[in-house]
């Protein structure tokens, strides 16, 4: 593959597409007929895509620059010599839940109990080491903590540097070549508003997204743009740029700030073929229930039609089809009662050791999985009459089960005429744990995780710098189910 990707990026010119709004492209435009995507000759098609996650909604733990539970909190408890009672507090204490409770009241307990294991004295060295340098969860914090290290240009910089390394338009070019028609982009509203200037838009986030659906159009991709972070976040994960957050369905106006900014978006966009989709916001978790649900959607849903009659919009679940009140009855409501048209169903998940999808080896049982999948998505099918749109999953190991598994996910979908992109395009294994979380991984040792706190921006420059496409490989046993898979003929869907 090496002489193949070196090939590849020997023809492409990055750095030099003209990005524009309304780029040219040679692909259909796309709408909702019925449960299927059709083009403009009403032939059903097959969006089958991928995520280039961790790129305009920075996780950062794909890019393997976070400071969270495996690499800052045992570097501070080594300098005050209590790196044992640390882990030993950890594992008392076990793993923090995300779904369930606040960060910060889960590093009080953590703490709490490193209090009754350390000594005095090593404890309370920690505890002012961590006062200095708290975790950095998520990307606010992150933007935070640099702009006052560096003040507003150098933290431009940093941030710069990355967005301009971690996709090129050779990302895009080698998307293609793997065989997938699109690609999702999740973006954060921070690069487009200022928390201290809400409505009033910069031209940051624009000019990525247009970049985005410039070498998407450049190279026969479709984009679809995914609202990953909004105002508030719509989930307490730390996806949204916030961690424990999850206050976007409690406050109205951020709610009206989400709807002004996709307003602005579709407006961009309108009429461009290339982007395909608008998904209105990822994983929508804290809503609770269909009716703080269906109020924001609806918000949003009215806004970008202002200005965008005709472009698909994606509406996810947030994981609501696996709680046991809606497992059976489902969750979305029917798009015909709301006015709603041109629209898409999407819910996420990912196949792992859970209890109930374990066979009798002790491995995922991702066949038994995907029989639930394909029941929960063909009852929502049948029940709102829309196409489904599987928008993240993933089995995440390299285990051949695993990889296996990914078969069985993608083969059905493509059968049953679904619509799928798994997460993600690239990663950083820097603990070597053995994943697929990205289709690309960084093929040399990672270095180390750099210290936002005490590196110097030249030496955090140097890090971003690491990103080049060059130095990742392709996980080829991955991208074999996935070519084989893509390369499967189209089906239509049905009630």
């Amino acid at each position: 593959m090496k002489s193949n990707l070196a090939r590849i990026l020997a023809v492409v010119f990055v750095g030099g597409v003209c990005a524009g709004a309304q780029s040219t492209s040679s692909v259909p435009a796309l709408s909702v007929h019925d449960v299927n995507i059709v083009d403009d000759a009403g032939e059903a098609v097959s969006m089958r895509g991928l995520n280039f996650g961790g790129w305009l909604m920075m996780e950062t733990w794909i890019p393997s620059i976070e400071m969270e539970w495996h690499d800052h909190l045992p570097r501070l408890a080594e300098e005050a010599g209590i790196a044992a009672e640390l882990h030993e507090s950890l594992e008392a204490v076990g793993e923090f839940n995300d779904d369930e409770e606040n960060v910060h009241k889960y590093i009080e307990r953590l703490h709490a109990d490193l209090k009754k294991r350390a000594p005095a004295e090593g404890f309370a060295d920690y505890i002012a080491a961590f006062e200095q340098e708290p975790s950095v969860f998520a990307a606010h914090e992150m933007d935070e903590l640099l702009r006052k290290r560096f003040g507003d240009f150098g933290a431009g910089r940093l941030w710069n540097a990355f967005h301009d390394a971690w996709i090129t338009e050779a990302d895009f070019q080698l998307a293609r070549a793997v065989g997938f028609n699109f690609i999702r982009v999740p973006f954060w509203y921070r690069w487009f508003e200022s928390d201290d200037a809400p409505y009033v838009y910069h031209d940051y986030g624009f000019r990525y997204l247009d970049k985005a659906v410039a070498w998407a159009a450049k190279h026969d991709l479709y984009v679809m743009l995914d609202f990953h972070g909004a105002v508030g976040g719509q989930s307490p994960w730390d996806h949204t740029g916030e961690l424990s957050r999850g206050e976007f369905f409690e406050n109205q106006e951020f709610q009206k700030r989400t709807a002004a900014l996709w307003k602005a978006i579709a407006e961009r966009y309108a009429g461009n073929p290339t982007v395909w989709a608008y998904d209105a916001l990822n994983e929508p978790f804290s809503a609770k229930g269909v009716e703080d649900w269906t109020a924001a959607h609806d918000l949003i849903y009215d806004a970008i039609r202002e200005v965008d009659p005709d472009t698909i919009i994606v509406m996810e679940d947030g994981y609501k089809l696996e709680f046991p009140e809606w497992t059976n009855t489902g969750f979305f409501p029917d798009p015909k009662e709301l006015g709603w048209s041109n629209v898409v169903y999407s819910f996420h998940f990912y196949s792992g050791a859970d209890p109930l999808f374990t066979d009798e080896k002790g491995l995922a049982d991702h066949p038994k999985r995907a029989e639930e999948v394909k029941r929960i998505g063909l009852m929502e099918q049948r029940r709102c009459g829309v196409p489904i749109y599987l928008g993240e999953f993933s089995t995440m190991g390299d285990h051949p089960n695993d990889i296996e598994g990914m078969r069985v996910f993608l083969t059905m979908f493509n059968e049953l005429g679904w619509h799928w992109s798994p997460w993600t395009w690239k990663y950083v294994d820097d603990t070597n744990e053995g994943t697929i979380w990205g289709l690309y991984q960084y093929a040399k040792p990672w270095p180390r995780t750099p210290n936002m706190y005490r590196d110097s921006l030249d030496s955090l420059l140097e890090t971003v710098g690491r990103y080049r496409l060059e130095d990742f490989r392709i996980v080829e046993p991955y991208a074999d189910v996935l070519r084989e898979c893509l390369s499967q003929p189209v089906q239509s869907a049905r009630k």
